[in-house]
């Protein structure tokens, strides 16, 4: 079956569960699987290998991110907090 510009990856739904959801599904699948940044060495060589189970290609260095990308907005604020609780102790 082949694929046109305007579905691309969701074509292989062809016209089932309406435009909406494929254009969601769409926009989730380009995300993931795109490269990522890796957080260790900083090069663009990321990849999915399972949900939440996220993996450089350049360093090898294996972390746990997100479902769909490797760093989630509520995972920065976390580390934000960790990172300010860690400096807050070291003043003491």
């Amino acid at each position: 079956m082949p694929r046109t510009k305007k579905v691309s990856m969701t074509g292989r739904f062809g016209t089932r569960y309406g435009t909406k959801l494929r254009r969601v599904v769409l926009r989730i699948e380009e995300i993931q699987r795109k490269w990522h940044k890796c957080p260790k060495c900083e090069t663009p060589r990321v990849k999915r290998v399972a949900v939440g189970i996220w993996k450089c290609r350049f360093c090898n260095f294996t972390f746990a991110g997100g479902a769909y990308m490797p760093i989630t907005s509520k995972g920065k604020t976390a580390d934000r907090t960790a990172k300010r609780l860690s400096q807050s102790k070291e003043m003491f």
